[in-house]
């Protein structure tokens, strides 16, 4: 095997385990210690491929976001969009991947404050496909007298996050995942169709 193979191959074992430890703990719970026995891996070799628990838990970030991405891009259309089928696409994601929801749901309820800037630039592709359909939905309606469309897409985003918050500080991540989606997708809509301008 050459090396290169082999080095991806640690790269990836090393991640699968720390994935699932990031998305159960969250970074404060996450433990090296516990990364490295579930997995059977030497502290040596992990901080050969990552310097520290931050690289480590960007890495882990990273490929959360970046494959939530690829996945809603593969599946949504802004030609077509609607707020239901938005919520069914992630919906049956995160149904799939219930690690990354847990892990996506956290960088946004309770991201650790010195990395902040740096899960922002993990985000930063699913936020423009996120702000993109957004922007396909809201194209469609009219909107309330004085709002813009990037002021709408501002309070949904925000609306959005403060769900999550409450939703977690309730314990709502221990339910199952379609719940969480259908109080989540509730919500929004109940946001979405306060903006839009009675006819």
């Amino acid at each position: 095997m050459k090396q290169e193979e082999k080095n991806r191959k640690s790269r990836e074992h090393i991640l699968s385990f720390a994935f699932a430890e990031f998305a159960e703990q969250g970074y404060m719970g996450a433990s090296i210690n516990t990364i490295c026995s579930a997995g059977k891996i030497s502290k040596g070799l992990l901080y050969h491929y990552y310097t520290d628990k931050d690289a480590l838990y960007l890495a882990c970030v990273q490929r959360c976001v970046t494959e939530l991405t690829e996945y809603l891009s593969a599946h949504l259309d802004a030609g077509s969009i609607t707020p239901d089928q938005y919520f069914d696409v992630r919906l049956a994601y995160f149904g799939a991947n219930p690690l990354h929801q847990k892990l996506f749901c956290d960088t946004v309820v309770n991201p650790p404050q010195h990395l902040r800037e740096e899960i922002a630039a993990c985000r930063a592709e699913f936020d423009r496909l996120n702000e993109t359909m957004l922007a396909a939905i809201l194209e469609k309606e009219t909107l309330a007298e004085g709002i813009t469309i990037h002021d709408a897409i501002r309070q949904l985003r925000v609306f959005e996050d403060f769900v999550s918050t409450c939703l977690k500080n309730a314990g709502q991540e221990a339910r199952q995942v379609e719940e969480h989606n259908k109080l989540c997708r509730q919500t929004f809509q109940t946001m979405l169709y306060g903006l839009i301008a009675r006819t």
